[in-house]
């Protein structure tokens, strides 16, 4: 089991399958309701080996008790190289869109940021290899599914990258607490938006490296919004201007 990782819940396995990622078995709650069969089906269609389990054996497995009846164990989900995430985006007619993630370490925070910029037709993630949340089943989750549909792009040092992207004719947008309010700002250019770690927010080079801070106005006093919330916020109107 330790060659392969596991993919929970319902969206996230339906996706998985539709990805066509190598599954090496599915296990099925043998008190499954009908929301799985479409599941199944679809794993039978693949020739995948099927498992019916107890849920004490899922809850083990997931180490919780949200697995929705049912756990996938797959291949690593494949990244790609910088230089590869360039490529295709400058083979593309529309103007680029990436999301880095700067120190993003709850994995659930950034699987919600890659659902979002994949709903907003962001061309990939960038993510550091390192002071990051790693790719497992807790991105995998709360990504539902998502992750397997958009480039992601695992590189060795932010900033440096940031330079690189800059040299290809891209705009950098970091989200800040202290910018431009975002609702004024012009995303109508080649962009990588850069999203900070909640509540350390960005790091102080790759704020100086931004050539734009954006930031969300709140209208109560409190210290930010959720990560993945405003990365959200943000990546939509920057779709609407765009």
């Amino acid at each position: 089991m330790s060659n392969y990782e596991k993919v929970i819940g319902r969206n996230a396995v339906r996706e998985t399958l539709k990805a066509g990622r190598n599954v090496n078995k599915l296990y099925i709650s043998e008190n499954h309701d009908s929301g799985l069969v479409s599941i199944i089906k679809m794993a039978k269609s693949k020739g995948i080996s099927i498992q019916k389990t107890n849920n004490h054996k899922l809850d083990s497995m997931s180490g919780s008790t949200h697995h929705q009846g049912v756990l996938a164990l797959c291949s690593p989900v494949e990244t790609i190289s910088l230089r590869e995430l360039i490529e295709k985006m400058n083979e593309k007619d529309t103007k680029p869109l990436v999301v880095i993630l700067d120190n993003i370490t709850d994995p659930h925070n950034a699987g919600a940021i890659i659902r979002s910029a994949y709903c907003a037709g962001a061309d990939g993630v960038i993510m550091q290899t390192r002071r990051s949340a790693s790719i497992g089943e807790g991105m995998y989750k709360s990504s539902a599914g998502a992750i397997e549909h958009i480039d992601l792009c695992e590189v060795s040092n932010i900033a440096q990258t940031i330079d690189t992207l800059k040299k290809e004719g891209l705009f950098v947008v970091g989200l800040d607490m202290n910018g431009e309010n975002y609702y004024d700002m012009d995303y109508d250019m080649p962009l990588a938006l850069v999203v900070g770690a909640e509540g350390k927010g960005l790091g102080r080079l790759i704020k100086e490296k931004c050539d734009f801070i954006s930031s969300i106005p709140l209208k109560n006093d409190f210290d930010s919004l959720n990560a993945s919330v405003a990365a959200g916020i943000v990546l939509f109107e920057a779709v609407k201007t765009r």
